[in-house]
């Protein structure tokens, strides 16, 4: 998800839609279509997840310790990683579009109203789910036990129907009828949104409860290409209705219900299909998974700043953006083979510290 996050973000830096720090004048809709399908799923199903190991952490090593973790791994790569990243980014906004643009551009107000988390929102997000989290669950667990029981099969329930994804998509679609379009809103700065919360709190959850049932996952396995198939057709649907109805009234209400079915359906496919086909030890995706952490955290300014070394470039934007996804991405695997794995950096980012040497398979980290 983190990977597919930088080519949704190199295309969007070229595209008719989506906000980016800075665009040129050229842009191209021919990829606009993939960002509105890759956000569809890309961050419900992080924090589905987020939610499947958090619970796992919980469950192997307690609240406190999974608090700690969580902090280490996430709180201060996400500060020192904004701290890092913020002001580069406003340099490179500076350089493409001169001071007094730049300056213009600024909305009016106090200096922390107008900063902005940037890609790492989803890092604040995640935190105050965590705190969520710490307080929900045992809060539930005061409850009785036949009350915990039965909720418990409910959701076994459910997951197991063959009407999974629509069961989901209910709560989905109704966390989605306050966003400003049928999809998730993004972040307008470091003040919480509750309704985008909300929106993947859900998820979140339903990857804590499926840890807390993992033989589920055997159901999400065996049905992969079921619902992968089922998810094509709501995708289409959920297109149809974006690109044609309006956002209000009851067309709207259709298009977040088809967004939400689709979503689900995407993401017990890929579920499925990763499970079924790509769970084997590989050093290949041990090495990407491990990787894909700080190349999310550092791409955005490495892609301003080959946007702008392109900008004079008279090439199509659809020539450009293949350039600047695989010159971003081999600059960045660069610096963590060698900036970054082996260093403390590499050791706070994946819980371990590397060598150089060639990467162990892919197992859950202790």
């Amino acid at each position: 998800m983190m990977l597919l996050g930088i080519y949704l973000h190199v295309a969007v830096a070229y595209a008719t839609i989506g906000g980016w720090p800075y665009k040129q004048a050229e842009l191209t809709s021919s990829l606009n279509l993939s960002i509105v399908l890759i956000h569809l799923f890309r961050m419900p199903a992080f924090y589905m997840m987020a939610g499947f190991f958090a619970a796992l952490l919980v469950a192997r090593w307690g609240f406190r310790a999974a608090a700690a973790n969580r902090v280490r791994r996430i709180a201060i790569p996400f500060g020192v990683g904004w701290l890092i990243v913020y002001p580069v980014v406003v340099a490179l906004i500076v350089i493409g579009k001169g001071w007094a643009a730049t300056r213009a551009s600024v909305p009016p107000g106090p200096l922390w109203t107008r900063l902005h988390p940037l890609h790492l929102w989803f890092l604040e997000y995640l935190l105050l789910l965590y705190g969520l989290a710490m307080v929900a669950v045992p809060a539930l667990g005061a409850l009785p036990a036949g009350w915990r029981a039965s909720f418990e099969r409910a959701f076994r329930a459910a997951l197991t129907a063959g009407w999974a994804p629509l069961a989901l998509a209910l709560p989905s679609c109704a966390a989605l009828l306050p966003m400003r379009y049928a999809g998730f809103d993004d972040p307008a700065g470091f003040i919480p949104q509750p309704h985008i919360l909300v929106a993947y709190a859900i998820p979140f959850a339903v990857g804590w409860l499926l840890y807390r049932n993992v033989d589920l996952l055997e159901v999400l396995r065996r049905r992969a290409w079921l619902h992968s198939a089922l998810a094509l057709a709501a995708l289409v649907l959920y297109v149809a209705l974006n690109y044609n109805f309006p956002n209000r009234g009851l067309p709207f209400a259709a298009k977040c219900a088809a967004h939400a079915l689709a979503m689900w359906l995407v993401i017990f496919g890929i579920t499925g299909l990763f499970l079924r086909h790509l769970a084997g030890p590989s050093a290949v995706w041990r090495y990407l998974c491990d990787s894909s952490y700080f190349l999310y955290i550092a791409h955005m300014p490495i892609i301003m700043a080959f946007q702008l070394l392109l900008e004079p470039v008279g090439l199509p934007p659809l020539a450009k953006i293949p350039i600047v996804l695989a010159a971003t991405t081999l600059v960045l695997l660069v610096l963590y083979r060698y900036a970054v794995r082996p260093t403390a950096i590499g050791a706070l980012l994946n819980g371990r510290r590397y060598s150089t040497a060639s990467p162990a398979p892919l197992t859950v980290p202790a």
